[in-house]
Order: C-alpha cells, then structure tokens, then sequence
C-alpha cells in the first residue's frame, strides 16, 4: 500500500488523467462500493467511465493518506452531497472537467476544488446574471469579447471552489454567502484548463502533485 502524507498549512492537489487503459481502469473499479457503481451504471457510458475512474483514484489516493485499504473506506455526504471520511479527519474535495481530474486534500480545514477546460461558454452573460455578483457580470460586461469565456471560467472555477470549501452546492447561487474567512488560488494545472482551490484562513500552502497517466 502506498503511503502518503499531509503537513499541517497545506493544501495538496492532485492532477490526474480519467482517460486510462483497460486494465487500470478494471482495477480501480474493483475499489468501489455498491452504490458508486450502481451511480455508474446510470450514466452515459463515456461519464460513467470517468465517475469510476475518478472514484477509483479519489479511495486510492485517500487509502495512501489514511492506511485503510481503498475499498473499506466508507463515505458520509453533507446536506449539499459533499462527501467526507466516516473514520478519518482528513478534509478532500474532487472537481472534474472533460478528461482531467483534481483532488484536493487538507489535514486541518475544509476545501474545495474546482477545474474547467477552457471552452467558449453558452449564453455567457445569462449565466453570469444567474450566479455571479453585480461586480463579477459589470466586469464581464467590460471585457472584450475576445476574452470573455477566459474571464468567466476564471471567476467560475473560484465561485465553486469556494462554496464546496464550504459545504455549498455548486447551484446555491453567488458565492459571496460563504464563510468569511475562505482564501483562494487560480492555477492551471494542464494546458487548456483554469482551477481554483479554496480552503479556511490564509496560512496554506498549494503543492500540486502531477499523477502518472
């Protein structure tokens, strides 16, 4: 088993490719419970491929950090469906975006992820007028066009990181009910995609740890 290990003012996020070969893929699905792989088989088979993928590496990486054998850890969901340890305190979050995954780990405080690879955005502005400040839709609006989608991933991926750090779905609406005390970082962790992470306070550090494809 492999061990891995936390420092305390540290943020880890992982950057990991859902695209793998048949037998690696086989392998991570034999980690999930039942009803992850019940969740798979009602998806279209391209996501269900990447929920088990993604599932796989996120009890992988947490059985390194915790010692427990990937396939015994056992999940409890917030109100929101954010998932945390049922006999570890260890705090994690999990964003994906078309083939890229990212997981989050924390020893001392919430977190949250989010990644999008960098794509032109339907109806841009309605979507900003939906979720995003008066602030965040008047900058937009100022934006050139040529810039617009960048500008609004960028503003996104940080809205949503910072309401899963703290326990928000993704559709609560604007981020700026969240706690107070939340810090962020934008960082591109492969070309083509913007992420953000977000956790409690200001004293963290963000190390990225680059998975083998």
């Amino acid at each position: 088993m492999t061990s891995f290990e936390l420092m305390t003012e540290e943020v880890q996020v992982w950057v990991a490719s859902l695209e793998v070969a048949d037998a690696r893929y086989t392998a991570l699905s034999r980690m999930l419970s039942p009803e992850e792989q019940g969740r798979a088989d009602g998806m279209a088979p391209i996501l269900a491929r990447r929920f088990v993928v993604a599932r796989g590496i996120l009890r992988s990486l947490l059985s390194g950090f915790t010692g427990t054998a990937a396939e015994k850890l056992r999940f409890r969901y917030g109100t929101s469906g954010k998932p945390s340890l049922a006999n570890h305190d260890i705090h994690f979050n999990v964003s994906h975006s078309a083939a890229l995954g990212l997981f989050a780990f924390a020893p001392d405080r919430p977190v949250g992820v989010d990644v999008e690879n960098e794509r032109p955005v339907r109806r841009l502005l309605d979507v900003a007028q939906r979720f995003m400040s008066e602030d965040e839709i008047r900058s937009l609006a100022a934006t050139a066009p040529e810039q617009r989608d960048s500008a609004f991933l960028r503003s996104w991926v940080v809205r949503e990181a910072r309401l899963k750090a703290d326990g928000k779905g993704v559709w609560s609406g604007s981020e700026a009910n969240a706690r107070a005390n939340l810090t962020h970082k934008l960082f591109a962790p492969r070309p083509g995609y913007i992420a953000a992470v977000a956790a409690a306070d200001s004293d963290w550090r963000l190390y990225t740890c680059a998975m083998k494809d």
